[in-house]
């Protein structure tokens, strides 16, 4: 079971558990300006949900642009981090790569099997930074 999480949308997060080519649970949230606050806590649901744990994962996909500064960075973060403490591999996904849920979960499955372990994702963000007021 591999999970996704993609944040490359300022206002709308989604996240899923995927296995065999199937989507196993999903959860799409409203976060705007509150990702730091609600991923992790959303993630923890959807496992206890799905009555499963952290240490079931086999990997994680995330949606690393490009998209907004901050949300693609607090989704790649967690996603590095997460896989950093499981000992799995992460991998990042263009979101221009995939139209649909099927291809995300089809491209998340072949890109977590070879990814080595202890690669990082670094997100694109497709434009400068936009985080400081304009003088």
């Amino acid at each position: 079971m591999i999970l996704i999480i993609n944040t490359a949308d300022n206002e709308k997060v989604f996240i899923g558990l995927a296995g065999k080519g199937k989507l196993l649970i999903q959860k799409k949230f409203k976060a705007q300006y509150q990702q730091a606050e609600k991923l992790l806590v959303e993630i923890n649901k959807l496992l206890i949900i799905k009555n499963s744990e952290p240490g079931a994962l086999k990997g994680i996909a995330v949606v690393n642009g490009p998209g907004p500064f901050t949300a693609l960075r607090l989704g790649v973060a967690t996603a590095n981090t997460l896989a950093w403490a499981l000992n799995i591999p992460v991998a990042g996904i263009k979101s221009t790569d995939f139209s649909d849920i099927r291809d995300l979960i089809k491209i998340s499955e072949k890109k977590v099997k070879k990814v080595p372990v202890g690669d990082v994702v670094e997100p694109l963000y497709g434009k400068e930074p936009n985080i400081t007021l304009k003088k």
